[in-house]
């Protein structure tokens, strides 16, 4: 079966599933321009989660679906490729499955248990997060992990077994875990990132507002979402040298943040143009526009930071800046 024949018979299989009924199946190709006003809807979904923002191109060919539950809704989402990669090794009885699991989700979230047995990338997919550390000083740590790697940040996959009301428990995921999932590593830490800003939205503060908690309303918000938005003003140069303070709504681990899709393009904005971006610890990122300071100012101020914090929440000591015309980070 050709990648092309495949596209349509997986669409027809999974609208015809039972769990399928009263949901909205499409699918989305790549670079489509589409008049159907339902796939549109999608595709501005998927966007603002895997990129920040609508009207992109979709880059990658996907499955998606999507149906309400009361006033809310929900969406799954299957990238097209890897499914029929496996097919042709697996046949269907390796993705329809998986496919159905997926679509009797909903928002309540389930404690993963953890057994001898390796789990499933259905049941698994929903829980992984990416978490910030330090990859100098979690080397060791590193060797069997899924990582991304920027500088000397290192972006890794957990699963989050756990999760309370006030805490969460995580794991790290093995190499040796994911093997049987047939995803590649970039694939899987996207996914991850995806769930993370779900669980987790950025929200980006002045830099002198320092309160140990931020409410979930406040702060400068993504597009789409309600709330009171703090003002700020990139061109004032005082305001800017004190700079911003980019974290998440959990607040724990929100350096995580700026990696997000599309959040670097989102922030270049909101501060017009070029930008700074330091991690003084595993908890936020602070950002300077490039025309309010300068390089050794930061340097000592990080410098400060970390000692402060310690190295046990220490992310980083190095400077980034982001380029806006370029969409390109650089490390300093």
């Amino acid at each position: 079966m050709t990648y092309e024949e495949f596209k349509k018979e997986l669409r027809w299989n999974v609208q015809n599933m039972e769990t399928a009924r009263g949901k909205t199946i499409r699918l989305l190709e790549r670079h489509m321009v589409c008049g159907d006003p339902m796939a549109v809807h999608i595709m501005n979904i998927m966007n603002r989660c895997m990129y920040g923002r609508e009207q992109i191109m979709i880059r990658e060919d996907m499955l998606c679906a999507l149906w309400m539950r009361g006033k809310r809704e929900y969406i799954q989402h299957w990238l097209i490729r890897p499914l029929y990669e496996r097919y042709g090794q697996e046949g269907w009885q390796s993705i329809l499955p998986e496919i159905s699991a997926g679509l009797t989700e909903d928002d309540e979230e389930e404690d993963i248990v953890l057994s001898g047995e390796n789990l499933s990338y259905a049941v698994c997919r929903r829980h992984m997060i990416v978490r910030p550390v330090n990859y100098e000083r979690c080397r060791q740590e590193l060797g069997n992990a899924i990582y991304r790697k920027i500088g000397d940040v290192a972006l890794v996959l957990h699963l989050l077994t756990s999760e309370k009301t006030g805490s969460s428990l995580t794991i790290q995921v093995s190499r040796g875990m994911v093997l049987p999932w047939k995803l590649t590593e970039d694939q899987l830490i996207t996914e991850a990132m995806m769930n993370t800003c779900r669980k987790m939205p950025p929200r980006l503060f002045l830099g002198d507002d320092r309160r140990k908690i931020f409410p979930y309303e406040e702060g400068i918000l993504l597009p789409e979402e309600e709330g009171r938005q703090t003002w700020i003003s990139p061109w004032n140069h005082r305001e800017g040298q004190r700079g911003y303070l980019l974290t998440t709504t959990a607040r724990i681990r929100g350096a995580v943040a700026f990696f997000y899709p599309g959040v670097k393009a989102i922030l270049a904005e909101k501060l017009g143009g070029d930008y700074y971006v330091v991690f003084p610890s595993v908890h936020e990122a602070i950002l300077h526009p490039v025309d309010c300071t300068g390089v050794q100012e930061i340097r000592s101020s990080v410098q400060h930071i970390n000692a402060v914090y310690g190295e046990g929440e220490m992310l980083s000591d190095r400077i980034f800046c982001y380029h806006k015309n370029r969409r390109l980070l650089q490390l300093l």
